[in-house]
């Protein structure tokens, strides 16, 4: 037999192989529905399979891109030492044994964790050794097949190759095809390698790649992972593992988890209710007075309208719509966010989770049970429960917390007929509120109480809006995009408000109209305390208007939302009901891992591996240093761990919650 010269190979050799995988792949998710059949929603099984296919071809994509650039380039110019072609082969044996290893190790973990591998698989592994022994010592058949399986998966993979390539490379110069793959070709295949991989491994021309988020599309979180193979989701865990990691160098101060609760319940003024060990936290939420049927709740939860953007809370007067609509409600002078970001301000309105040095629950995984979130609350009292955002709903995975904790209904950008205007953040501010609107429109003729959580995003960089809707009346400079974004937002809020509240079902739905952040926060030499003022406004039918000056907090919606809906229950919130004559006034706010108290008789920044700053506040959110008190730093730090500790303990899970018999 002589060689070829010079050696080059065909990239088809790699093709039964990534069928394989893809094969392999595609059979454990079936194998997965099978097992879980009775838990599948209904008309699910072509979603899974469909999206479980662009999840399959990313993780081939990006394990195999490697070895299929090295080959095609080593063709391209006839250099394959054998070195190089063993290298490949151990490397795609191995890629395809840690596809087969990952999926073995699946059912396992779902018995035990109740979803797909994911954070938790990934952190294991930074302890190897305890690991093993856990797995010796209870497991050990399923630590065997797993192995036999990975071990034969490999030796196939590489005995495979090996065939493969021989008979590319060893074929005889007389032979006709022994000129075959031409340089022409091998280009060719190069070339579509180099385009077709990226493609696969992003699985989409949007701005936002493919993400574990995108796959969500119900309430389970176990079915929710089945598309996402458990090597695409293992490795997305560990590319995202800094995001989710906690140390006691990211906290001011760890405090015993007695002192933390303890903290908790004295931050809020409650009316305790009967709790364990696993719920500390549970409070008593009396409906206001006079009450008796459920009400309809709305939030509108507007991106980055802070009070900069309204004039009487010191800003710019770019909400008129705003103003005018406080005449109608309870207006907030001193509410503040709860940070910087959406998913801040989304976890505390719609969950009343405190902010901390954890990333958002919005982003953490969820728990076995759900949390107490107002959605999952409203689920189970009855409502049709719905998140309507104009955008990609996957985006911070909001998708997956609002299909996890109650909302029954994702609306995204896909789910808008013929919109008027559509921006890089979705549809326009008015497309959205009209699908909003008609959502409720068919709750009400249907007879059903509704839940609507919605979430503008208009007000967003680049600020791109419809023309002609909105003028300044000043010169904004280099602002002015941003500016007439600014007023435009709330052009579309009084629009929404002015319709919905001439709806029949207005005389029993409580609005709630909150910003989630400022716009543009940024801290300087001390915390930017004034840039997390935001304005806040309740319109529900019976209430008094008039404007509230005491020091609130997002985390104070929640148990306050569910008092004007009408709801008796036993919630384990650590925010408190504003209804109450005694509520306390004090707000929390976290910014970049700093973290804030604010009460009436000063400020306390607590920042990670630092003293502890102490200062008075003026009425505009001046500060001003004072000396330090160490109890109140104390009480700060308690504070700052309750997030935390109730993350950890699911201290927040809807089985703590006491609530009423839906009405039929």
């Amino acid at each position: 037999m002589f060689a070829c010269s010079p050696r080059r190979l065909s990239l088809t050799a790699f093709a039964p192989l990534l069928l394989a995988s893809m094969a392999l792949l595609s059979l454990s998710r079936i194998g997965l529905m099978i097992w879980q059949s009775d838990t599948l929603p209904d008309d699910s099984v072509l979603y899974i399979l469909v999206q479980g296919l662009r999840y399959d071809l990313a993780a081939v994509a990006a394990l195999f891109a490697l070895p299929l650039l090295v080959i095609g380039i080593g063709s391209l110019f006839g250099l394959l030492p054998r070195r190089l072609l063993a290298a490949v082969k151990i490397w795609c044996a191995g890629s395809f044994a840690f596809l087969m290893l990952n999926e073995a190790a699946t059912p396992g973990f779902i018995l035990e964790y109740g979803v797909r591998p994911n954070h938790l698989y990934v952190q294991y592994l930074i302890y190897p050794q305890e690991v093993m022994a856990t797995l010796w010592g209870g497991h050990k058949l399923e630590l065997a097949a797993s192995a036999a399986l990975t071990a034969l998966t490999f030796l196939w993979a590489y005995r495979h190759l090996s065939r493969r390539f021989a008979r590319m490379l060893n074929q005889s110069p007389a032979a006709a095809d022994c000129a075959l793959p031409s340089r022409r070709r091998i280009l060719v295949q190069l070339l579509l390698v180099m385009v077709l991989v990226p493609l696969g491994v992003r699985s989409t021309l949007g701005h936002r790649p493919l993400n574990p988020a995108m796959a969500a599309f119900c309430e389970s979180p176990l079915i929710n992972s089945l598309p996402v193979n458990s090597s695409y989701s293992a490795a997305y865990a560990l590319a995202h593992l800094n995001d989710q990691k906690l140390t006691i160098d990211d906290i001011y101060e760890l405090s015993a988890p007695q002192v933390t609760i303890a903290a908790g319940r004295r931050l809020s003024a409650r009316t305790p209710a009967e709790s364990g060990e696993a719920c500390p936290l549970v409070q008593r939420i009396m409906p206001a007075a006079g009450l008796t049927a459920p009400r309809n709740v709305v939030i509108v939860l507007e991106e980055s309208l802070g009070a900069d953007f309204v004039q009487s809370l010191g800003g710019l007067p770019l909400t008129p719509n705003l103003e005018r609509l406080k005449a109608q409600g309870w207006w907030f002078e001193r509410m503040y966010a709860a940070g910087h970001r959406s998913i801040r301000g989304i976890e505390a309105v719609s969950a009343g989770f405190p902010p901390s040095p954890l990333d958002s629950v919005v982003k953490l995984p969820p728990k076995e049970t759900p949390l107490a979130a107002l959605p999952e609350i409203f689920n189970r009292l009855g409502y049709h429960t719905a998140f309507v955002y104009g955008g990609e709903s996957h985006f911070d995975n909001m998708r997956s917390y609002f299909l996890n904790n109650g909302v029954q209904e994702v609306v995204e950008q896909k789910d808008y007929d013929h919109p008027e205007f559509v921006a890089s953040w979705g549809v326009s501010d008015e497309d959205l509120f009209r699908k909003a609107l008609s959502l409720m429109d068919q709750d009400y003729a249907a007879g059903r109480p509704f839940f609507s959580f919605i979430f503008t995003s208009s007000f967003h960089d680049p600020f791109e809006i419809p023309k002609g809707k909105v003028s300044l009346d000043f010169d904004g400079g280099d602002q002015t995009a941003r500016f007439l974004a600014a007023k435009y937002a709330d052009y579309a809020l009084g629009k929404f408000m002015d319709a919905a509240l001439k709806r029949d079902f207005a005389a029993n739905t409580v609005f709630l109209i909150i910003a989630d952040h400022e716009s543009k926060v940024r801290g300087q030499n001390e915390f930017p305390l004034s840039k997390f003022r935001i304005p806040a406004l309740i319109i529900a039918p019976g209430l008094t208007p008039h404007a509230d000056p005491r020091i609130v907090s997002q985390i104070d919606m929640p148990p306050t939302l569910l008092a004007l809906a009408g709801v008796d229950a036993a919630v384990p919130y650590v925010g408190q009901n504003l209804l109450r004559k005694d509520a306390k006034e004090r707000a929390l706010v976290e910014y970049n891992q700093i973290f804030g108290l604010l009460t009436p008789q000063g400020f306390t920044v607590l920042t990670p591996r630092k003293a502890p700053d102490q200062y008075r506040v003026s009425a505009a959110d001046k500060l001003e240093r004072t000396a330090e008190q160490p109890a109140v730093t104390a009480f700060a730090a308690a504070v700052e761990n309750l997030g935390p500790l109730m993350y950890a303990k699911n201290y927040m899970s809807i089985s703590c919650a006491q609530l009423p018999v839906p009405q039929s």
